[in-house]
């Protein structure tokens, strides 16, 4: 009987206790205490600050500290063109313009060998042809990487970088194309013609963004002059993506023979051999 009473003591006592402490409260007051902070914006983790407090770059947000905001870093202007072309040994300018540089640092990449090119102001390649052009004391945002005397093996892509430490740094990629126009006339390179015919040579100048500003047609290294009295010869050009020029010599006689050449402005040039036949004169053919 005496332990039944000790029992029933002790379970009363823990209660007792229990309604005491109550930690439920306790939760529940801390709660309340840690919403009631974040909305006056007085937390003491220090993650949070008043919510009329700006700094320098902005307000600083709940969980972001004092981190940059998204408008406030650099960023790149979309207008520049990302596809360049450019005839061989012209200059080709790439662009970038960075806005919100701060005091990053803008960077042109060659991306086929990952070759630095510039870094700020200065050039960090031996080949001189590479520059940049910035204008500092203007606060130009324009960053130009200008390639004297393109080849083909300037082609490829390039990439405008500015450095984002500690994150990886941002691009914007350019790429570039040179074409070498070349001319060929269309036929074979050796014919022969009856004399008293008409010479007809076709050429065709391919891979030219622009039509050429001038074409001439040499006959043994000298240039025909079509523009003379002598009517037996003309020429017809048509310009466009694709330039053909004819030359046309009526009533060939042996003068009429030798090496004919189209010679385009800013393209390779075509030749091919004319040989005139007289009536006494043939050609032996052997079918083996």
């Amino acid at each position: 009987m005496d332990d039944i009473i000790i029992i029933i003591i002790i379970i009363i006592i823990i209660i007792i206790i229990i309604i005491i402490i109550d930690p439920t409260k306790k939760k529940i007051n801390n709660v309340n205490s840690y919403h009631k902070n974040i909305i006056s914006g007085t937390h003491t983790c220090g993650k949070f600050l008043s919510s009329s407090y700006y700094g320098n770059r902005g307000p600083i947000l709940p969980g972001v500290g004092s981190r940059p905001l998204p408008w406030d870093r650099p960023v790149f202007d979309p207008s520049p063109p990302q596809n360049v072309t450019a005839l061989k040994g012209d200059i080709a300018y790439l662009h970038c313009i960075v806005h919100n540089r701060g005091n990053k640092t803008v960077s042109w990449i060659r991306v086929s060998d990952l070759h630095i090119l510039t870094v700020a102001q200065y050039t960090y390649t031996a080949d001189d042809r590479f520059e940049v052009i910035h204008s500092p004391d203007s606060n130009s945002q324009s960053w130009i990487l200008k390639i004297n005397s393109v080849q083909p093996r300037d082609s490829g892509r390039y990439e405008c970088q500015v450095n984002t430490h500690p994150t990886d740094p941002i691009t914007f990629p350019v790429y570039l194309s040179v074409f070498v126009p070349t001319a060929r006339i269309l036929g074979t390179a050796e014919r022969y013609v009856d004399s008293g015919s008409t010479i007809n040579l076709t050429c065709m100048i391919n891979f030219n963004p622009e039509s050429p500003t001038e074409i001439f047609w040499y006959h043994n290294n000298k240039v025909i002059n079509y523009d003379n009295r002598d009517s037996r010869v003309s020429v017809i050009t048509d310009r466009g993506s694709v330039t053909k020029t004819v030359l046309l010599i009526h009533d060939a006689h042996d003068a009429a023979t030798g090496t004919y050449t189209c010679v385009p402005s800013l393209s390779a040039t075509a030749s091919v051999r004319i040989h005139i036949l007289n009536d006494y004169e043939y050609i032996t053919v052997t079918i083996l």
